[in-house]
């Protein structure tokens, strides 16, 4: 099952990484990968702590896309969580870092969601932000989705 685990990682894993995480399971189970719904995705955060839920506009602004991440509790970036992923899509190049700096093997496997620039943090802000934050988010990942098929 190797080739088939994708890890996300953002700060806290309560808004950017779970959406993410929800999204590539919702967008996988409609077919996106041509029927593939055999993935396992998980989401961490390179400081989070463990257990804490989304936050309320992030499971908000994934229920408006069909998604449903209530249920969501975060845990902290680990080397085995680094090594259980055959992809890891990072939010920043500060998450990429460190994911790295955990473990610098795993260079190969690891790439920002947007390779151009850092998928703005939308915590604190207003649900607006969030809405865009998960619009984003889902076009970043139809695409990269579709790159893993290739």
């Amino acid at each position: 099952m190797k080739g088939r685990t994708i890890l996300f990682v953002c700060t806290g894993n309560t808004c950017r990484s779970p959406m993410a995480e929800g999204l590539a399971r919702h967008l996988l189970a409609q077919g996106l990968l041509e029927g593939d719904r055999n993935w396992q995705i998980q989401s961490a955060g390179a400081w989070a702590s463990l257990g804490s839920p989304a936050t309320p506009e992030a499971i908000d602004a994934m229920r408006r896309l069909g998604v449903d991440i209530s249920t969501h509790r975060s845990q902290p970036l680990t080397r085995d969580l680094i090594d259980w992923a055959a992809v890891i899509f990072a939010m920043s190049q500060s998450h990429l870092d460190q994911v790295l700096s955990l473990d610098p093997h795993a260079r190969e496997k690891v790439r920002r969601l947007d390779p151009e620039v850092d998928v703005e943090d939308p915590i604190g802000r207003s649900q607006e932000v969030y809405d865009h934050t998960a619009r984003t988010i889902r076009r970043l990942l139809e695409a990269r989705l579709k790159e893993l098929a290739r």
